[in-house]
């Protein structure tokens, strides 16, 4: 059962988001912020994180970098999600995201998004 760790400050949607995800197989853990969610990826380590652009004191895409450029981190495929689809290109190429989801998203979309990146990590490794 793949386990992804998920960060969003809106509590009703990272309820929903783990519930429908628990429900298609997958281990999930919320967080509502980045220092409870910097310790649960070294608690939990997590195959895949689901990452929010807007997250209280600090920038997701920040956030993003420095789990890309980190030896700990580097592996785990990151998804980012925003209201704000005019970000993914930087996203994915300034930041080193491995995927980006629009908001609001269908729960099919994010369900083949994350089979993807996790395909691909699994062909790469």
């Amino acid at each position: 059962m793949p386990r992804i760790l998920i960060i969003d400050d809106d509590k009703d949607l990272l309820t929903v988001v783990q519930a429908f995800l628990l429900k298609e197989g997958f281990e999930t853990y919320g967080f509502y912020n980045w220092e409870s969610a910097r310790e649960g990826i070294k608690t939990y380590d997590p195959q895949l994180i689901l990452l929010d652009v807007f997250i209280p004191g600090v920038d997701g895409l920040d956030v993003c970098k420095k789990l890309k450029s980190s030896y700990f981190t580097r592996h785990i495929p990151v998804i980012v999600f925003s209201s704000y689809p005019n970000i993914a290109e930087t996203a994915i190429y300034e930041f080193g995201a491995d995927d980006f989801i629009a908001k609001p998203f269908e729960t099919n979309e994010i369900i083949k998004k994350i089979n993807y990146v996790l395909s691909r990590k699994s062909v790469s490794a």
